[in-house]
């Protein structure tokens, strides 16, 4: 049978058991797990946030690295078009030189031409005189010495005028 004393005291024992367990164990060890908790709970939260910076960290990283690349492409075309540019100038520039002197050499050769038909002109005429004075062994008036060297002078362009063609 059951002894009520005995009952009636292991429920008072139970109970203020259960009231210092509550007292001193249940909220210290459940203030501890609620902190632990909420510890937790900003450790994953500031892990999220943290995940969440270097995410759009790397983003910002991924758009600044194809503008440097999008940019350095761009220096690399402009390079080579101002290359092409200069090499095009430099082209030009010696075809003009080249134009320039080759206009230059035609001039100095036709002046030598000229300068020699010159000098071959009076050579001839000299020669001219001489051999008719030689010849003729007469003394020519001034008319017909003129004369004779207007013909000698067409004869010579004549055949100049031959010879250029």
């Amino acid at each position: 049978m059951v002894d009520p004393i005995l009952l009636l005291q292991q429920t008072v024992n139970f109970l203020v058991l259960v009231f210092i367990l509550q007292r001193f164990l249940y909220k210290p060890v459940r203030k501890f797990l609620d902190e632990r908790t909420a510890m937790i709970e900003q450790q994953i939260n500031s892990a999220r946030e943290q995940e969440e910076e270097a995410t759009k960290l790397r983003q910002e990283l991924e758009v600044k690295l194809q503008d440097g690349r999008t940019q350095a492409k761009e220096y690399l075309d402009q390079a080579v078009r101002r290359s092409e540019q200069i090499h095009e100038e430099l082209v030009e520039k010696a075809k003009a030189e080249a134009a320039t002197i080759q206009k230059r050499t035609q001039e100095d050769i036709n002046r030598e031409k000229e300068k020699a038909w010159q000098e071959l002109r009076e050579n001839v005429i000299q020669l001219s005189f001489a051999i008719a004075s030689k010849v003729v062994k007469e003394s020519l008036d001034e008319k017909k010495h003129q004369a004779l060297i207007q013909d000698a002078i067409a004869n010579l362009e004549h055949q100049k005028l031959g010879d250029q063609q």
